[in-house]
């Protein structure tokens, strides 16, 4: 063999090496994106919804959804269709950061951040998530999970749905029809 051809197969050997270190290395930077929550609607039981010192919990019993502590307040079932429509669905984009010192800037440290818990029947916490909303950027929050450093770009905006006072998520119940009420009994 000549040296020209020893020294492109020495070449070619170098390169493809190469590739699959690169192709390597590269496997094990993928991020975990996807949705927050991708169990069975049909398991979640309990919302919890906390932000500094308030905090709301939607309760199903069957199929009806009540909020805790507040018997006089019917839960409105367009805002409970929110959860399931718009948060529970929500994808994570793009990892912004895995510092912990930089929760902070999006929002999503502990104190800061509001708090988005789904439960199933026996009381067993499915997901704890942390929003955030910071920064100039409207068309999205910034989420992590409790217990994990990292930081996610959502695909959504739905930090306004995660209100945690009560006359958001209920209204009274519609009061009886005042003709049916006066009405005396008729005698038989």
């Amino acid at each position: 063999m000549t040296d020209t051809v020893k020294y492109s197969l020495t070449t070619l050997v170098v390169i493809i090496i190469l590739f699959f270190v690169n192709q390597r290395l590269q496997s094990s930077l993928t991020i975990k994106t996807g949705k927050i929550f991708d169990g069975n609607h049909d398991e979640i039981s309990r919302i919890q919804i906390s932000e500094k010192d308030k905090t709301l919990e939607l309760i199903k019993s069957d199929s009806l959804w009540t909020i805790r502590d507040n018997d006089s307040l019917i839960v409105k079932e367009n805002q409970l269709d929110k959860i399931f429509d718009k948060i529970i669905p929500l994808k994570k984009e793009m990892l912004i950061t895995n510092k912990s010192e930089k929760w902070e800037k999006f929002g999503v440290d502990d104190s800061l951040g509001r708090h988005f818990k789904i439960f199933n029947s026996t009381n067993e916490e499915l997901k704890h998530y942390i929003f955030g909303n910071s920064g100039q950027d409207y068309q999205h929050n910034y989420i992590r999970e409790n217990g994990s450093s990292e930081v996610y770009r959502t695909n959504d905006n739905v930090y306004f749905l995660l209100n945690s006072n009560v006359n958001y998520w209920g209204s009274k119940p519609p009061e009886p029809d005042k003709e049916t009420a006066l009405e005396p009994e008729k005698e038989n």
